[in-house]
């Protein structure tokens, strides 16, 4: 009776655990991230004029608004409670666009720290930083390309493609693997966040 071939078994499970390690990382898949979640819902809730909704959501996230605070020191719950009060929808946008882009300066600064040493990690967070700029970010980044005659939205797609590149690859079993370019990644991440505050001027 021939035998299963357990090695093979066990190297599939293996790889499938590493393909969804970016999915379940952080507890949620893509785009069920909170930052996420609530910047839509905002959005949602403002075209209704429904701010008892928006400070609902606002309090859910206060948690990620303290861990920004603690880690640069700007903190955007007295904004973000102000543009409640006065029920102001356009500061209230500009406050959550400064969160999401503290929270992809947070993915940037913690792979930094830890220099792509943890690949699933690094994966993750970039991953994170990327969506974030797709999901939230990038419609208003064609409008100014548009206005401006510039190309911002399609430089920063190919940058988030080449730092991709820098964080090396794990190979297999550790054959080809690939060492992480930090100095690289460093550079990328910077421009950036240099080309997003071309668009937003007030992410200063």
């Amino acid at each position: 009776m021939r035998k299963p071939f357990y090695p093979v078994i066990i190297a599939t499970l293996i790889i499938l655990s590493f393909a969804d390690l970016d999915v379940y990382a952080y507890g949620y898949k893509k785009q069920d991230d909170p930052l996420i979640k609530v910047f839509k819902s905002v959005v949602y809730h403002g075209k209704l004029n429904d701010w008892d909704m928006i400070s609902k959501e606002i309090d859910s996230i206060n948690d990620r608004i303290s861990d920004i605070n603690n880690l640069f020191g700007i903190d955007l719950s007295p904004k973000l409670k102000d543009a409640v009060d006065k029920e102001n929808m356009q500061d209230m946008a500009k406050n959550m666009a400064c969160l999401v882009f503290l929270a992809m300066r947070e993915k940037f600064y913690w792979n930094t720290q830890e220099e792509l040493k943890i690949y699933a990690k690094s994966r993750v967070r970039l991953r994170l930083a990327e969506e974030y700029f797709v999901t939230l970010l990038s419609g208003n980044v064609r409008v100014y390309d548009a206005k401006n005659k510039t190309t911002v939205n399609s430089e920063i797609y190919q940058n988030f493609a080449e730092a991709r590149k820098t964080l090396g690859s794990l190979g297999f079993f550790g054959v080809g693997s690939i060492k992480p370019d930090l100095d690289k990644f460093v550079s990328i991440s910077a421009d950036i966040e240099q080309q997003l505050v071309k668009v937003f001027p007030y992410f200063k």
